[in-house]
C-alpha cells in the first residue's frame, strides 16, 4: 500500500445528520492522493454505520471505532494511526471546497518555513445556508497576537493542514484542555515555526447554538484562561484582564440577529428574514433583535 500525502483526520460523534455531506466533499477533492481517517468517538446514533458503507466503496477512508472520550483522544487515535506527511483537520458537519487541499498544499510546498495553513471560510447555519464569511488574519505575527489574546478561531481548527512532524513533536493534542484544544495546539507549535492562512475560502464552516461554543462556554473560558497565563507568562507578557480572553460573547438571540444582518450580504434575503425571526422569537425583549429584523425586511440587498 502507498503511503498518501495527506491524512485528513475527522473526529464523529453522533454526526450523522451531516456526515454525508463531509466526507463526499473530501471524497470530491481535485487532490487525490490523501486518507481520511475519520475516528467514531462513540456515536449513538448511525454514524459509524454509514462511515462503514461509505469505506466499503472507496479504499482512501478507514474507520476508527472506539468508545466515546471526547475529541482530543479522537485526533490523537487518528494521529497514531496516521501515515501522510500532511495532516488535515477536517470536522463531520462541515463541507470542504472542492480545490481546499490541492491549494493549501501548493502553499505549503512553496513555503518549508509553515507548519499550519487555515483559510477562510462561509459560515453555515444548520439548514447549510450561508451567513457570514469570516477572513481570518494571514500574517504569523497578526495570528499571533490573536492566539495570545485567546482567539484559538485565529486558525479555524477544520481548515487546518499541519506538518507531520510538527505535530508529534509537540506530541499532538493535550488531553488536559478538551474544549480549547486548537488553541492550546497552536501556542505549543509556535516555537516551531511560522502560521498562516490564505485568503481564500476553504470551508463551510458550520456553526449554530448547540454548538460546543455555546453549550460549553465557560468552561471553554476557564480553559483559555489557564493556556493564557501558561504562555504568556513563558513569553515574559503581562496577564490578560479576564473581561479581555477570549471572543466577546453573544447570547442566542444577538447572535441570529448577527447572521440576520450579515446574511444580506453573505447569503440570501429568506435566510436573513428566517433569522431576523429566530432572533426576535429567542429574545422578544431585546431591542437589537427587533432592529435586525425590520433593517432585513426593509434593507436593500447589497450588490
Amino acid at each position: 500500500m502507498s503511503t498518501p500525502a495527506v491524512s485528513i483526520l475527522m473526529p464523529v460523534y453522533n454526526a450523522a445528520q451531516f456526515l454525508r455531506l463531509a466526507v463526499a466533499s473530501m471524497q470530491a477533492q481535485t487532490f487525490r492522493d490523501f486518507e481520511l481517517i475519520a475516528i467514531d468517538d462513540g456515536s449513538t446514533d448511525n454514524s459509524k454505520a454509514i462511515l462503514d458503507r461509505i469505506a466499503a466503496a472507496d479504499t482512501r477512508i478507514r474507520v476508527i471505532s472506539r468508545p466515546n472520550t471526547g475529541i482530543v483522544g479522537a485526533l490523537n487515535d487518528g494521529l497514531a494511526v496516521a501515515r501522510g506527511e500532511f495532516i488535515a483537520r477536517m470536522d463531520a458537519d462541515d463541507v470542504a471546497l472542492p480545490t481546499r487541499i490541492a491549494t493549501q498544499l501548493d502553499y505549503l510546498r512553496q513555503h518549508p518555513d509553515c507548519i499550519a495553513l487555515g483559510t477562510s471560510v462561509q459560515i453555515v447555519d444548520s439548514r447549510s445556508a450561508v451567513v457570514d464569511r469570516y477572513d481570518p488574519p494571514t500574517s504569523h505575527d497578526a495570528i499571533m497576537a490573536e492566539l495570545l489574546s485567546g482567539n484559538g478561531g485565529a486558525i479555524i481548527h477544520p481548515t487546518v493542514i499541519f506538518r507531520a512532524t510538527a505535530l508529534r513533536t509537540v506530541n499532538g493534542y493535550d488531553p488536559a484542555f478538551g474544549k480549547a484544544e486548537d488553541l492550546d495546539l497552536y501556542l505549543r507549535l509556535s516555537p516551531h515555526g511560522q502560521f498562516s492562512n490564505l485568503p481564500v475560502l476553504g470551508l463551510q464552516y458550520r456553526h449554530h447554538v448547540k454548538s460546543t461554543n455555546f453549550k460549553h462556554r465557560q468552561t471553554q473560558l476557564g480553559l483559555i484562561a489557564r493556556i493564557l497565563e501558561r504562555e504568556r507568562s513563558r513569553r515574559n507578557l503581562s496577564p490578560l484582564p479576564a473581561k479581555r480572553i477570549g471572543h466577546s460573547d453573544l447570547s442566542p438571540g444577538l447572535l441570529h440577529a448577527r447572521w440576520a444582518c450579515s446574511a444580506l450580504t453573505h447569503g440570501t434575503r429568506l435566510t436573513a428574514i428566517r433569522h431576523g425571526l429566530c432572533s426576535v422569537m429567542k429574545e422578544p425583549r431585546e431591542t437589537e433583535c427587533w432592529r435586525s429584523l425590520r433593517y432585513v425586511l426593509t434593507a436593500r440587498r447589497p450588490g
